[in-house]
């Protein structure tokens, strides 16, 4: 549960700057999102044995997945809505997970 009182804080912090493209730009955003990326890798690596809902662990990791690589996409393709429709959904969707996660696990901690 250490572990994920201090990783998933900084995925959430990570999340919130990404939300502010319009105040960062893209080059941050880029940044943001490699640096996330890697918090992230870490954070499944270190965790893995502590997994109380596998599952939503992994549909969690593939929102922020999808959302990389729609935007890797979007870089390069520009116009297509339905790209930035799901690139949006689903960093929503991944916040949203990791925020179930975390109080899920602080919520079987405290029983325990």
């Amino acid at each position: 549960m250490k572990k994920d009182l201090i990783f998933a804080p900084l995925l959430l912090l990570t999340a919130a700057a990404l939300f502010l493209l319009k105040l960062t730009g893209i080059p941050a955003h880029i940044v943001v999102s490699v640096v996330g990326l890697a918090l992230l890798v870490v954070y499944a690596v270190l965790t893995k044995k502590e997994w109380k809902m596998p599952a939503l662990e992994v549909v969690m990791r593939v929102f922020y997945g999808i959302a990389l690589i729609t935007g890797i996409v979007l870089m390069n393709i520009h116009g297509v809505a339905v790209l930035g429709i799901v690139h949006k959904v689903s960093a929503a969707l991944f916040v949203v997970s990791l925020a179930a996660l975390l109080v899920h696990k602080m919520i079987m901690t405290k029983k325990a």
